[in-house]
């Protein structure tokens, strides 16, 4: 259904946006204005995030036809062969109607180097000094055996990791593989600790020594005047006893596209918001305006930290938003009914459990803040089939509302399974479609598969719920 805490500071990435319209990324082309399109008719094209397909290449969904293409992997020219299902890329091109063609394709890991440890549970590792996220959307390559982290070896393996920044600086993983051969240590991340006496910075726990390395298109370095920049370093050795990286390049991070593109996407975190409908998502300042479509979400609900992809029109340095999409498919409201150190349990929601760790942002209350009863909202990702991770959860006003939004699992007659709760349709009296037309019961069935994204909604009578609206969400 369509529906209308670490900060970076402001001085900093608007120095960075201004880097970003003087320069272009190496190994690939700026691409020049060729029509007014955004869909229509035609123009240029360019695109920053997850290589979801081939036949061709997909990006976030929109496929780019790459017959005529060159190819950038990891900084060497290389070929689509060298590509993955998780990789992060950033497509530059044209459109012609609905069909959208590939000039070059540049393709950027987020962190390479040496695993230092593994958790136990397997959801995260430290690379290099990098905290990495691992969830259910993670692409493990098959060169890691069992395509389980686990059976990495900390303290020998390493490993590339493509991936989003968040806002602390965190990655989340979208593929990790084993490399072994030509390990070249690098890691791309927000700049904080900068010390131009001393010649270093951080990047996560790595401290970077920048006294011999070549910087490209960095302002002058002066006391701390790097902090907050996000940035991509390159390294000839990295000491695991100290957790330093001796840098033979520094960089700013940028995509690599021109002054003006038609038709622009970016996905990542939010890792600034300047006010209502002006954010940045990584490096990339995006402003909405009274006709962004909002998908998955509501303009208030863009915080620090929530996954976006915004797309519409790049002018000198902003995309100026005609959608943006919430990427966060578990939305979740209700009473709380158990809560634990880490976890909690919602009311008529039996069997779910939401986990919060310190990547979960809190609105007007903390974990410890919380008490059986409250009522709560909660945006996560799912990492089992019915175990969710909390981006962020919101106290509410006392409300009888049970919202339940995630993949289907499996259905059987009128009962549909999300996260592993059962929803009996039989009750619903309003069916909604993607665009948000009404729906017959049968036809709204009829259009459910295996792990299409379902919202339903309900109101709590004691310690059941009884569901009166179900809507298909994009």
């Amino acid at each position: 259904m369509n529906t209308s805490r670490w900060i970076v500071g402001f001085g900093s990435m608007i120095g960075l946006a201004g880097l970003l319209v003087a320069c272009g990324s190496e190994g690939v082309p700026s691409v020049s204005v060729s029509g007014s399109g955004s869909g229509a008719g035609s123009g240029s094209a360019s695109a920053s995030g997850t290589i979801t397909g081939f036949g061709s290449v997909i990006v976030n969904g929109k496929r780019f036809d790459t017959s005529s293409s060159s190819f950038t992997v990891d900084g060497q020219s290389g070929s689509q062969n060298d590509l993955k299902v998780g990789m992060t890329v950033t497509v530059n091109g044209s459109f012609n109607g609905t069909q959208r063609s590939a000039s070059a394709v540049f393709q950027k890991d987020a962190v390479e180097g040496l695993v230092q440890s593994v958790a136990t549970d397997a959801l995260s590792l430290i690379v290099m000094g990098q905290t990495v996220l691992v969830d259910n959307t993670t692409v493990i390559d098959d060169n890691i055996p069992g395509r389980n982290v686990l059976n990495l070896v900390a303290g020998t393996d390493h490993v590339e990791v493509n991936g989003h920044i968040r806002p602390n600086g965190v990655i989340q993983a979208t593929f990790i593989e084993r490399k072994l051969l030509n390990v070249t240590p690098e890691v791309r991340g927000f700049v904080t600790n900068h010390n131009d006496g001393a010649k270093t910075f951080q990047i996560g726990t790595l401290t970077v020594n920048y006294a011999t390395a070549l910087i490209t298109d960095m302002p002058a370095p002066s006391g701390s005047n790097w902090n907050g920049l996000l940035v991509e370093t390159k390294g000839t050795t990295f000491n695991a006893v100290t957790t330093t990286l001796a840098a033979s390049k520094v960089e700013p991070e940028h995509h690599g596209i021109g002054n003006q593109v038609d038709e622009f996407e970016v996905e990542g975190y939010v890792t600034q918001v300047r006010g209502a409908g002006d954010f940045f998502i990584n490096g990339t300042r995006v402003q909405t305006t009274g006709n962004t479509a909002f998908r998955g979400g509501t303009i208030d609900e863009i915080t620090v930290g929530t996954k976006l992809s915004a797309e519409g029109r790049w002018e000198n340095g902003v995309l100026l938003a005609k959608h943006v999409k919430f990427h966060e498919s578990v939305k979740l409201e209700g009473d709380i009914a158990t809560i634990g150190v880490n976890s909690f349990t919602l009311t008529g929601l039996s069997g779910l459990t939401i986990t919060v760790n310190g990547q979960t942002e809190f609105k007007d209350t903390s974990l410890g803040g919380l008490s059986s009863g409250d009522h709560v909202r909660v945006r996560g990702r799912l990492v089992g089939a019915n175990s969710v991770i909390a981006t962020r959860v919101e106290l509410r006003s006392t409300d009888n509302d049970v919202d339940l939004q995630g993949p289907v699992q499996s259905t059987a007659g009128n009962i549909i399974v999300i996260l592993g709760v059962s929803v009996d349709t039989s009750t619903v009296s309003q069916f909604e479609s993607v665009g948000g037309s009404s729906m017959s019961r049968a036809g709204f069935m009829a259009e459910v598969k295996l792990n299409s994204l379902v919202k339903v909604k309900g109101n709590l009578n004691g310690s059941t719920v009884r569901w009166d609206e179900a809507e298909l969400e994009d």
